[in-house]
């Protein structure tokens, strides 16, 4: 799961593209990268780890033009090296770079593809493999009418591409192209506002808060299957290429975007909530004795609050996050993941000791944190921990940009609920159903990592695909 931004003819690009990324660092904390294009220069910098430890103000000021695309990136594919950090950039034609948000799942066989055309890739990011499947494209069309060219060039990627991934580019001479990926499971907002000297500037990004900070009105979602052009004069064209059925990743409102951002029309904040409605539901039925309703912060608050109105039983802050810890769910390694727990949470003891506590989590994948977080509430005098989970069991592996690429690494694919619940230590474990999990994203989510309807067909490339993340883990 990654971060992007692209901006179109914004007097001060860099500066928000900047600010831009610092809304979305929640999406990856890996590495960061920003790039302009003017009329003859493409301009790139890019660094490991946060945006706001990576550029300052004379950084900014290297960069030109008025357009730019801007990733913030954490590994499902590739490592976690320099040389995989996005964006990435080609001389010819046009000068063209390009950023994104998902995966592709058919990565090698399109390196292979490449490589017999005489294409080098120097990387592991999928974006590359992309960006010179669009340079094919484009070299293979005829027609001299642009907009023509580009949907023929993205429609060739839709036919060889196979994966999710939202895409924002950027070329020389002021122009941007973005589309997503025919079932647009890794989301894409639009949006515009009009400059001091009343021409248009246009702005994309995988979350709506980076756009509202920045002044820009919502527009819309990007369509699952469109493409967008915006030509040097500004002038915007889209048209939308496949007629096939949306699959928005599930994900996004149970965990990885930000509660006050709005995905597909749907609140992130009133989604969860709506989680936690659900979950209650489900909780009533076991004549649980609860005292109180604790979230495990920071995503789980607003399901764990809603869940406790609905339960008319007290809700708590038991545990205080240190505010300068990462998200350990998209840290690289479950070594990384593991020593951040320890430093993440400090329990507020009077709100633990002695209660029975009803513990709200949005999700669990490994199970480690789960068990070690349930062991320091015991270990501080707390009575009973009942477990309730906003995402029912994760069963299978996610090839379209969450890190759980593996069965192996999830502790649903490998455990029935009862094990589950010895093996964090539980006094007892809810997992939200399916069904209303449903009900509370009124949506048509991609379910794939929980019963493995996979939106794509992925039968040809999944053993591969996960055997290859397995050296990567190892190598890290």
């Amino acid at each position: 799961m990654c971060g992007v931004i692209g901006i179109y003819n914004s007097d001060n690009v860099a500066q928000e593209l900047y600010n831009g990324l610092l809304l979305l660092q929640h999406r990856g904390q890996d590495s960061c990268g920003i790039l302009t294009a003017d009329n003859e220069t493409i301009y790139l910098q890019k660094f490991k780890g946060l945006v706001s430890e990576s550029f300052d103000e004379s950084i900014l000021k290297t960069f030109n033009g008025k357009t730019g695309i801007g990733q913030v990136r954490y590994p499902t594919i590739g490592s976690s090296s320099l040389l995989d950090a996005q964006p990435f950039y080609l001389n010819y034609p046009l000068g063209i770079g390009m950023a994104h948000n998902g995966n592709v799942i058919n990565l090698e066989e399109l390196k292979k593809q490449l490589k017999k055309n005489s294409r080098v890739i120097i990387s592991k990011c999928d974006v590359e493999v992309i960006l010179n499947i669009l340079a094919e494209e484009l070299l293979k069309s005829r027609t001299s009418n642009n907009f023509e060219k580009i949907k023929e060039a993205v429609r060739g990627i839709f036919r060889r591409v196979n994966g999710a991934y939202s895409v924002v580019t950027v070329s020389i001479g002021n122009r941007m192209v973005v589309f997503r990926d025919p079932k647009g499971i890794r989301p894409l907002i639009m949006a515009k506002k009009i400059k001091s000297d009343g021409e248009m500037s246009y702005a994309f990004a995988s979350e709506t808060i980076p756009l509202d900070f920045l002044g820009y009105e919502i527009v819309r979602d990007v369509k699952p299957g469109e493409v967008i052009y915006i030509n040097s004069k500004g002038k915007l064209q889209s048209e939308v290429l496949t007629d096939e059925k949306p699959s928005h990743c599930m994900f996004e409102w149970v965990y990885f975007a930000r509660p006050d951002s709005v995905i597909e029309n749907l609140s992130v904040y009133e989604a969860r909530r709506n989680l936690g409605k659900q979950l209650a539901h489900q909780i009533k039925e076991k004549n649980l004795n609860i005292d109180v309703v604790m979230p495990v912060p920071d995503s789980s608050r607003p399901a764990a609050l809603a869940c406790a109105e609905e339960l008319e039983i007290p809700y708590r802050e038991g545990l205080i996050k240190n505010r300068y810890s990462q998200r350990t769910f998209i840290m690289p390694s479950q070594e990384l993941r593991e020593n951040a727990v320890r430093i993440k949470l400090s329990p507020v003891i009077k709100e633990i000791k002695n209660k029975s506590i009803l513990l709200v989590d949005d999700s669990i994948v490994r199970g480690t944190t789960s068990k070690k977080i349930i062991k320091m509430l015991k270990k501080v005098g707390a009575k009973e921990v009942h477990f309730a989970s906003t995402a029912p069991p994760l069963k299978k592996p996610c090839f379209y940009g969450v890190d759980m690429s593996t069965t192996e690494e999830l502790i649903a694919g490998n455990k029935t609920v009862e094990e589950i619940k010895e093996f964090i230590k539980a006094d007892s474990l809810t997992y939200l159903t399916i069904e209303n999990l449903k009900k509370a994203i009124p949506r048509r989510i991609c379910t794939a990592c929980l019963d493995g309807n996979y939106p794509t067909d992925i039968k040809k490339y999944a053993d591969e695909y996960s055997e290859n993340r397995k050296q990567e883990r190892i190598s890290q």
